[in-house]
């Protein structure tokens, strides 16, 4: 039984384990794989003000997308279009979703939820990714159960911490899943402007219609 489905689609808004997570959710070790980015990711972007939400530009604290050492994420939006500038280190990944979901459980045998989620989206939806004009490549990847990690503060206005203790008696702290649809450039990008758009149009699960179109005009120092 699903106990609390915290948010569904939030890249559409909207993988290292996290080792040592600071009061900012700040990470001090980890792995880089895709999948476990794909974890990190989430702890940033559930931040509060959240990078998936708005317009914004240098100097901005959701440009601050270096939050695991040696990787720079980016984001979406809960839907809508959104144009943004930010400063990006050159030759550093980039790593972000074009569409993604993800729900918390009682139980660990899963992800039913955020896979149908996309499974049902791909069945209906455009999806795209180009960076200076041309195509990039957009992978599926589908996080293992895992233990959220709630940066403080976040846009539930929950405490800070984990969840996702595996006896879950608190509905709230449950293991997640996460499936989504992602890009990631593992050499980054070369000094100079960069121009990197992505979006989505799809019918959700409800019947309720998604679009999301975001350009960010990335300054590669």
């Amino acid at each position: 039984m699903v106990k609390r489905a915290i948010v569904m689609a939030i890249s559409v808004i909207l993988a290292l384990a996290v080792a040592a997570p600071i009061a900012s959710g700040k990470t001090t070790s980890h792995r880089q794989g895709p999948k476990d980015l794909t974890e990190a990711w989430w702890t940033w972007a559930l931040a509060d003000p959240s990078p998936a939400v708005g317009d914004y530009g240098v100097g901005d604290p959701r440009c601050e997308g270096e939050f695991v050492e040696g990787v720079f994420f980016l984001g979406g939006t809960f839907g809508g279009d959104a144009t943004r500038t930010c400063t990006v280190p050159a030759n550093t990944a980039l790593f972000f979703p074009v569409l993604n979901s993800f729900i918390t459980e009682e139980e660990a045998a899963y992800p039913e939820g955020p896979t149908n989620f996309v499974d049902t989206a791909l069945a209906n939806g455009e999806f795209s990714a180009t960076l200076d004009g041309e195509d990039l490549k957009i992978k599926r990847i589908a996080a293992r159960p895992f233990t959220l990690i709630l940066p403080e503060p976040n846009i539930f206005g929950l405490p800070g911490g984990e969840y996702g203790h595996p006896d879950c008696a608190d509905p709230t702290r449950c293991l997640t899943a996460s499936d989504g649809l992602w890009v990631y450039l593992p050499e980054g990008l070369e000094k100079g402007k960069h121009t990197l758009t992505f979006g989505a149009n799809f019918t959700k699960p409800d019947g309720s219609e998604f679009s999301m179109n975001i350009t960010y005009n990335l300054i590669v120092v």
